[in-house]
């Protein structure tokens, strides 16, 4: 099984590195423009894919999430260690690259845009709505909305991929790991809309 997860992330950076090489998406032959593209450009993705990977949020949320799961664990006298901690931090880090490879190797495949794009909406209702809308779907290359397969593929892929190295984790709790993961992209979503902080 963990092969199939090394394999799915190798198989959907190929997969990302081809779509970025090739041309844009043909529209519809109707005698007109095709509707904006809302999709991010692929001359964009790439940057995007490295923002995600190590930029400054992911960097804190790989540190901070790593002491934390750290302090939580109540290590072994073996692992209180500052040494225990940088190799907490190694596998968080590398969760992320295998969750980001998936993420953004399936949105180039599949067309969908990995940006977060604000409301700009009025009232709590609507900007929780939206934020809830921004977490579980992705907009495609037409401007409508499919369900988000690369960001629910990427965090269960990076969880999963994690049982190859973590070797004190099992399926349970990398399923529930990824379930929770979703939650807090959620909640972040709507803390987001609701202090007007956009991407």
């Amino acid at each position: 099984m963990r092969c199939c997860i090394v394999l799915g992330a190798l198989t959907a950076t190929s997969a990302a590195a081809g779509s970025a090489q090739a041309g844009p998406v043909a529209g519809p032959s109707l005698g007109r423009e095709p509707a904006p593209i809302r999709v991010t450009p692929e001359n964009v993705r790439f940057n995007n894919y490295l923002r995600d990977l190590a930029g400054p949020g992911t960097l804190i949320k790989v540190v901070g999430g790593s002491v934390v799961n750290h302090l939580w664990r109540q290590p072994t006298d073996g692992d209180q260690t500052s040494e225990g901690l940088a190799k907490a931090m190694a596998s968080r880090a590398a969760q992320t690259a295998v969750q980001e490879t998936v993420r953004h190797g399936l949105a180039a495949v599949m067309q969908h845009s990995t940006d977060y794009q604000p409301c700009g909406c009025k009232g709590f209702g609507p900007k929780v709505e939206h934020a809830l809308l921004e977490t579980f779907t992705d907009r495609r290359a037409d401007g409508t909305r499919a369900i988000s397969i690369p960001t629910l593929a990427g965090t269960y892929a990076g969880n999963f991929g994690r049982l190859a190295w973590d070797h004190d984790r099992n399926a349970a709790d990398a399923a529930l790991g990824a379930t929770v993961s979703i939650g807090f992209s959620a909640l972040f979503n709507i803390a987001r809309e609701l202090t007007g902080v956009a991407r």
